[in-house]
């Protein structure tokens, strides 16, 4: 559906009295993955994806073997399936032998590895990722060379092949990458840490992928003043952008941006002279349209809180990359741990050895989820009522508009009225039946009936007392 963003430009002529408004999501209380086997006795991290394959629910994540060091970056990515979301079956692949007991890892081998589908592709290379390498990983792929981001392929998403020996970008280490339908191309989000605002600062580029191809990263998102001044007003010294989930939505992108609020000392190493300490939130943004510009949402509420979290209330969490829709709901799994970053390193991005022998004892990272009515993110509410416009352009086949919306009020309604530019194809407000139950796509419905015919140019007019709007889509009539 097409999301009903604040800055898209087919929207006007708005009257009354509307608000622009930021859904809250459910936070599923407890993990639903944690580590329990050799391969991921120190913990799980949702550096990966959650694909509706099928029917049938998959995921990739990070594994943290109990051998870890405690030093170096992971790269073990293991694989969990489900039918419901909530429970999860490890399978064993006998794929990456590691440690004394067969286990569920693939041989991806990258930092940060996440996984789409690219439904154009043969069907050898029917699954695409997308992560960080270097030699300093924990159970790096054997072919890495440089440090970079990596792309690679697979048949089954379980036994994968690097694309090229060599990075596709050289940046690092955090990597995100989705199959945007509505543009028909992947979208990848990827860590950049230039120089911003006096300080090297994480930030976030965007590059696309179509027909195998992956183009150069662009710039997207960088932290600002208001980042610092949100920062400060947690009790914290800044603000940088660590990582980026993404939900394709009609023709725009939500972005679910990891903001990493700074403790002080703020220090790094020649080679990583980036923010050590702190811990982390998520928030909203949105790019309306193919290359267009990515906005925040106002006052940059947060979406996911980690204080709403009980088992990382204190530490860290972080999204997939995607968002999967599973019935009616969409879900954003993300991971918590219940140690902020950089906890018990030393300001040269070293594991202290007495908390590095407490981590292994206490911590107790896991995956969980956030969720929502499909397509309700952001939306318009009335209080009591007002309208706006919405541009349908032309419409060259007969069509039915559907609107996600829910009454927030008793006799809460939305009615509507359309426009063309051809005289006879519209309808009146007053032959409106009004919308007054919830629904993620109830169609629009006239006494004449729900088709608005092939038109040059057409409008609607949404009228709305007591009720958000969220989204809408026009469909072709059956």
């Amino acid at each position: 559906m097409e999301l009903l963003f604040e800055s898209r430009t087919n929207l006007g002529a708005f009257s009354g009295h509307l608000n622009f408004v930021q859904y809250q999501p459910h936070i599923h209380p407890e993990p639903v993955l944690r580590g329990d086997s050799y391969a991921d006795g120190a913990g799980v991290s949702i550096y990966g994806s959650v694909l509706n394959d099928g029917g049938r629910l998959r995921m990739w994540y990070h594994a943290i073997p109990q051998d870890w060091d405690y030093q170096h970056d992971m790269s073990s990515i293991a694989y969990a399936e489900s039918d419901d979301g909530i429970h999860w079956t490890k399978p064993v692949l006998g794929i990456l032998q590691h440690g004394p007991e067969p286990n569920n890892l693939t041989n991806l081998g990258l930092h940060s590895a996440t996984v789409f589908i690219d439904p154009d592709s043969p069907p050898a290379q029917r699954y695409r990722a997308t992560g960080c390498g270097h030699k300093r990983l924990f159970l790096a792929h054997p072919e890495i060379t440089t440090q970079g981001y990596y792309t690679a392929h697979s048949a089954d998403g379980l036994h994968w092949e690097l694309d090229a020996p060599t990075p596709r970008w050289l940046s690092a280490d955090v990597i995100t990458s989705v199959w945007h339908p509505g543009r028909h191309c992947g979208q990848t989000a990827m860590k950049y840490t230039p120089r911003s605002m006096r300080m090297m600062r994480r930030s976030i580029h965007t590059a696309e992928y179509r027909a195998g191809v992956y183009g150069d990263a662009v710039s997207a998102l960088y932290p600002d003043e208001f980042d610092d001044l949100r920062a400060a007003t947690r009790g914290f010294h800044s603000c940088d952008y660590y990582g980026m989930g993404m939900l394709p939505a009609g023709q725009g992108t939500v972005g679910f941006l990891w903001n990493y609020w700074h403790e002080l000392p703020y220090t790094g190493t020649p080679t990583c002279p980036a923010a050590l300490y702190g811990t982390s939130d998520i928030t909203l943004v949105y790019q309306p349209e193919a290359g267009g510009r990515w906005f925040h949402m106002p006052g940059r509420p947060l979406f996911v809180d980690r204080t709403q979290v009980p088992w990382a209330r204190n530490g860290w969490i972080n999204s997939a990359s995607n968002v999967v829709e599973i019935g009616d709901e969409h879900r954003l799994y993300f991971s918590g741990s219940p140690t902020s970053h950089g906890y018990g390193w030393t300001p040269d991005w070293r594991g202290t050895p007495k908390w590095v022998e407490w981590m292994k004892r206490y911590k107790r990272a896991g995956i969980s989820y956030a969720s929502w009515p499909k397509w309700r993110l952001f939306g318009f509410e009335a209080d009591p009522e007002g309208s706006l416009k919405i541009d349908l352009g032309a419409i060259e086949r007969p069509s039915r508009l559907v609107l996600n919306y829910e009454v927030i009020k008793p006799e809460g309604c939305v009615s509507a009225e359309v426009q063309c530019a051809d005289e006879g194809a519209g309808h009146t407000l007053a032959d409106s039946i009004a919308l007054t139950t919830d629904a993620v796509a109830a169609p629009l419905t006239w006494t004449d009936g729900d088709r608005i015919a092939p038109t040059t140019k057409a409008s609607v007019t949404l009228h709305v007392v007591n009720a958000r709007v969220y989204a809408y889509a026009l469909c072709p009539a059956q």
